[in-house]
């Protein structure tokens, strides 16, 4: 069995490590967070309302409205009305905001890319591709 100071001593110090790291990745050009987290789930689930998005970042609607209008104006997000609920308005992304995405994934990865590149000798990239699985299988927790 494992030694549990052990395990959260090196829980600590990932967690630090990972914090920088999200730090540094958000520092590289892109969109303001509260604009990212929804080009980002548009991307993943598809089309959706804005009670929706707000509920799963943890906001406002009037907060997720005033995000959603700042993406309309540039064309990333557009909105349709529910088929089903004429109530309803759903979202979801243009060719532009995905193409945007794809950019800032992009521009996200050549940072990290080149970080892992000029940072790290081999053996410490032999290990960091090791740690990755675990890493996801931590997250999938």
């Amino acid at each position: 069995m494992s030694d549990p100071s052990e395990s959260a001593r090196l829980a600590v110090d990932l967690r630090q490590s990972l914090v920088r790291v999200v730090r540094r990745l958000r520092a590289t050009k892109g969109f303001p967070l509260p604009q990212a987290a929804v080009l980002h789930r548009l991307d993943r689930v598809g089309t959706t309302s804005i009670g929706e998005l707000a509920a799963h970042e943890g906001v406002r609607p009037q907060s997720m409205a005033q995000t959603i209008g700042e993406l309309e104006a540039l064309g990333l997000v557009q909105r349709a009305p529910d088929p089903t609920d004429g109530r309803r308005v759903l979202l979801s992304l243009t060719a532009a905001g995905a193409a945007a995405l794809v950019e800032e994934r992009r521009q996200r990865d050549d940072w990290l890319a080149s970080a892992i590149a000029e940072q790290l000798d081999p053996a410490e990239r032999a290990a960091l591709a090791i740690a990755i699985p675990a890493l996801s299988r931590i997250a999938d927790t």
